[in-house]
């Protein structure tokens, strides 16, 4: 199955802040409750102690991610973007476009969930500006283009139906959105599969790094304990570092 670059509804300009910013806060949620970055961790500490990084610096981060899980395991202050800030989390009060990050948010960057969003070219460019301002950079997600990943996200009407009171920060307009109408649970959906059928697998991450040779790139998928889904990687430190 070939990677096909269809367009998710929350990407567009003419969705809902309170819709994107719904479905985000049930995203983080649908991911934290089976840990499934958890292995993510300790990657990161490794590869950002490996290029000196004294923050991370998270790009793409929707709803905060998965970060209340790592951050303990990272142990390093962690500032949270996005091209679209969420009106309710705590991120960096610019948009920051993750294809030209700006000089001075300099540190480790990461990305979950977020860089099938980019066609190959723009996440050539991602991958270009880290290697440009010799800033380390790990990338992860966490549904694949597979029969089993595309059967369970195709639930995400489902989960979304029974998560939606549980949800927190609990807010009224996302159990709106939940229920009257129930536009969550059908953008949802739709998002979910087209994500799949967006993802990078590791040959084609391969692609989109070679050339990039001042790096040391670290490619892979791993699966945490409690999460049906496997968390594909990519890592890259500068090389030549002391």
């Amino acid at each position: 199955m070939r990677r096909l670059h269809l367009v998710e509804i929350h990407d567009l300009p003419w969705c809902p802040p309170s819709l994107r910013d719904a479905l985000t806060d049930f995203l983080a949620f649908a991911l934290a409750l089976p840990r499934t970055y958890e292995p993510a961790g300790p990657l990161i500490r490794a590869a950002a102690a490996r290029s000196g990084a004294r923050r991370i610096v998270d790009l793409c981060s929707g709803a905060g991610g998965p970060w209340p899980l790592l951050a303990p395991a990272v142990g390093l202050p962690v500032v949270l973007t996005d091209l679209y800030p969420h009106r309710h989390a705590d991120l960096h009060p610019s948009p920051v476009d993750a294809r030209a990050v700006p000089a001075s948010l300099d540190g480790f960057r990461t990305m979950f969930t977020a860089f099938h969003h980019f066609r190959p070219e723009e996440a050539r460019k991602i991958l270009e500006d880290a290697v440009a301002r010799r800033q380390g950079i790990a990338i992860f997600e966490a549904a694949r283009r597979a029969p089993f990943d595309l059967a369970l996200v195709a639930l995400t009407w489902l989960g979304s139906l029974l998560a939606g009171p549980f949800v927190r920060p609990f807010r009224w307009s996302r159990l709106l959105w939940t229920y009257l109408p129930p536009a969550l649970p059908l953008v949802g959906t739709f998002d979910a599969i087209v994500s799949c059928l967006r993802w990078y697998s590791p040959a084609e991450l391969r692609e989109l790094v070679a050339g990039l040779d001042a790096y040391d790139w670290d490619i892979g998928v791993r699966r945490a304990s409690r999460s049906p889904l496997r968390m594909t990687y990519l890592i890259g430190v500068p090389r030549g570092l002391p």
